[in-house]
C-alpha cells in the first residue's frame, strides 16, 4: 500500500515585533484565508490523514487548527512537534523515516526552506521557494517509512492558495 506525504507550508505570517521570539509569529488575515483554502481545497478532495503533524510555531499550530475546522477533523489529531521547527532539510528527513507505519497518509506542516527543499529532495522536481500556504503531495511506494528516501516519491500535486479555482474561495 502506497504511503502519501503531504508537505504543507504554514500560511502567511506577520513580520517579527521588536521583542519577539520568531515561534510566537501570528497569521495575517491573508494567513487565515490561505489556510481555510487550503483545508477547503483537501475537504473537496476527500482527503483524510492518519495524523497531523505540525510545527511548534504559533503559525504553523494556527494553520494546522484551520485547516481541521475546514476539513471537519478533531484537533486533537493535531501533534505538535518540536523537529518541524527551524530544523534542517537533514532532521526532517531522519523524522520522516522514522513515522508510525500504522500511518499512510501524513500531513506535516513546517517552515521553508526545509520543507521546499524536502519536497524537491523526495521527488527530484523543481517546485523552487513553496509559497505560505504552499502544499506538495508525494506518494511512495513503500512499505515502510523507513523506505523514503531522496528521489524515490513521486510528486502527485502542487498546490498554493493563489492557484486555487475561485469557486473554493466563496
Amino acid at each position: 500500500m502506497p504511503r502519501y506525504l503531504y508537505l504543507l507550508r504554514h500560511a502567511e505570517s506577520s513580520e517579527k515585533l521588536h521583542g519577539q521570539m520568531d515561534k510566537e509569529r501570528e497569521l495575517t488575515p491573508r494567513g487565515v484565508r490561505e489556510a481555510l483554502l487550503i483545508g477547503t481545497y483537501l475537504s473537496k478532495e476527500n482527503t483524510s490523514f492518519d495524523t497531523v503533524l505540525c510545527s511548534i510555531a504559533t503559525r504553523a499550530k494556527a494553520t494546522a487548527s484551520l485547516i481541521a475546522d475546514a476539513m471537519k477533523f478533531e484537533s486533537e489529531k493535531i501533534d505538535e512537534q518540536e523537529a518541524l521547527y527551524d530544523s534542517s532539510t537533514r532532521t526532517f528527513f531522519q523524522f520522516i523515516s522514522q513515522l508510525n507505519d500504522q500511518h499512510h497518509t501524513v500531513l506535516c506542516i513546517a517552515h521553508n526552506p526545509s520543507i521546499s527543499y524536502l519536497a524537491e529532495s523526495f521527488t527530484k522536481a523543481e517546485i523552487g521557494d513553496m509559497p505560505p500556504g504552499g502544499l506538495a503531495i508525494i506518494k511512495f511506494n513503500v512499505h515502510s517509512w523507513k523506505e523514503v528516501s531522496q528521489g524515490n516519491g513521486e510528486l502527485q500535486n502542487y498546490v498554493y492558495p493563489g492557484m486555487l479555482s475561485e469557486e473554493l474561495r466563496s
